[in-house]
């Protein structure tokens, strides 16, 4: 059942309770009234005419006449002068009725049922659709009972009650149908909104990932529509990035797969060629070297992808670490690789300490400079230096300025090679990414090692900053913090 026709339903029952419980009690309270008062006017005329037959019984019994032969004279003139036209009278007189103004009514014995200090008696009695108020008054003369019965028609009275009874029903009725007609109004107005939610909600769970809703009220709804359209588009960017999740992890086993399927099919080849065809020595020692070759290249980049997808899964703990040692031990490291090309390498470090995972920042450099040797010709120079550097920070408004110096450290690697053009330097830290795809290879190159580096510096907060120009040179800078006790270790 719709949210709409349960309003609807429930305001109806509440209304229509509302209007039946206030109808019974107003109703109630008005037929009470008026028969009151119906009753208080019978009991006047009673007395009157009570008053007006003990008062002529006196002359009767003082001049000595009958009473029995008297009442019915005496009643009649009562009625006839006394009485209204819907109104008669009886007179009972030691247990005979005497005196009677309508002969085919029979008087009650209930009328007669004297309790003990009860004058007057009276009751209410529905004859066929006639409704009467018989009231009775209590008396004796000469030690027998009087009783004057008068006997008012207030059927009128009582058809107007009844009338307004159905006056009430047809109006309840039709304030019903109003406030039906009413309520399902508003009440579609208050759900319309919800409905549309609920449209755009199955429009997204069917994966429209744009859609939206578009209700702008500033009410409960207004706000669980800000937060649908909030929510969507977290949904939205979490959606977007698995996709982009996906689509890296397909390209990243595309392109691992065809890395080393020109690897294993060189050694397949060679290894084939050494085992099926006579060689000779020289011949043998070419292919065995290209196996050697290609196995170390696929050796180097197993390792590369193995420290690759750790470091993705595992929190890095930093620590302090002087920058100079660092340096020292990374030219340490490289220089026998760079004496092989003939390559120079000049470098300097400034004395500091920085925060960081010295093994992984160890591989970061070692893997720029291996990139930047295999960038440059044989007898190039490669540079890296280490520095303080100041990163000034600037927050400028209408009232104030202020400027602060942020101390951090600065690695760069600098070669003088082949240099990156200027579309691909945003790529070139992807997976198995390589610009000259022939010379990299020739060199030993996986298209791992600035992907590797780039892993290691988001763990640092830090980033690759790369400049370069085809022809001339590239080069590739990231800062560190510095201890924050700015303290050298010895």
């Amino acid at each position: 059942m719709k949210y709409r026709y349960k309003v609807l339903i429930i305001n109806m029952i509440v209304i229509s309770f509302a209007l039946f419980l206030s109808g019974l009690i107003l109703m109630s309270r008005n037929n009470s009234m008026m028969i009151e008062s119906q009753i208080k006017n019978a009991v006047v005329e009673n007395n009157l005419a009570q008053s007006v037959i003990e008062y002529s019984l006196l002359d009767v019994i003082n001049s000595g006449s009958s009473i029995t032969k008297k009442l019915p004279k005496i009643g009649d003139e009562v009625s006839a002068g006394m009485l209204s036209g819907t109104s008669d009278l009886f007179i009972r007189y030691d247990n005979d009725i005497l005196f009677r103004t309508n002969d085919s009514t029979d008087i009650k014995n209930v009328l007669f049922d004297q309790h003990d200090g009860i004058k007057k008696n009276y009751i209410i009695s529905r004859e066929g659709k006639e409704l009467y108020i018989y009231v009775t008054s209590f008396g004796t003369i000469n030690d027998k009972n009087l009783n004057i019965i008068t006997r008012q028609n207030i059927t009128d009275i009582d058809n107007l009650m009844n009338k307004n009874v159905k006056d009430y029903m047809v109006l309840t009725i039709s304030i019903l149908i109003l406030s039906g007609i009413l309520v399902y109004i508003i009440s579609y107005l208050l759900t319309r909104p919800l409905e549309q939610l609920n449209r755009v909600t199955d429009a997204f769970a069917n994966g429209d990932y744009s859609a939206r809703s578009d209700i702008h009220s500033n009410d409960e709804v207004g706000l669980l529509s800000s937060k649908f359209n909030d929510m969507a588009v977290s949904v939205e960017d979490h959606i977007d990035e698995l996709n982009d999740m996906l689509h890296r992890r397909d390209q990243f086993v595309a392109d691992f797969t065809h890395e080393i399927k020109t690897p294993m099919t060189a050694i397949i080849g060679y290894a084939d060629t050494i085992r099926s065809v006579d060689l000779s020595r020289e011949e043998e020692i070419h292919a065995a070297n290209y196996i050697f070759s290609e196995g170390k290249r696929l050796e180097q980049m197993s390792m590369k992808l193995f420290d690759l997808l750790y470091i993705k899964d595992h929190h890095i703990e930093k620590t302090p670490y002087n920058a100079s040692v660092l340096g020292d031990e990374i030219v340490t490291s490289v220089t026998p690789l760079l004496e092989e090309s003939c390559i120079k390498l000049k470098y300097h470090f400034d004395n500091a300490v920085v925060v960081c995972e010295p093994g992984l920042i160890k591989t970061v450099l070692i893997n720029l400079i291996d990139n930047a040797g295999k960038a440059s010709e044989n007898n190039s120079v490669i540079e890296v230096y280490g520095n303080r550097v100041e990163d000034n920070l600037h927050t400028n408004n209408d009232k104030q300025k202020t400027t602060s110096n942020l101390q951090l450290y600065r690695f760069t690697v600098k070669d003088y090679g082949i240099g990156i053009p200027l579309e691909d330097i945003n790529r070139i830290c992807d997976e198995f990414y390589m610009i000259d795809k022939s010379r990299s290879r020739k060199k030993g190159g996986a298209g791992l090692g600035l992907s590797l580096a780039n892993i290691i510096l988001l763990e640092h907060d830090t980033k690759l900053e790369i400049e370069s120009e085809v022809g001339k040179g590239t080069t590739i800078s990231f800062v560190l913090n510095l201890e924050p006790s700015n303290n050298d270790l010895q």
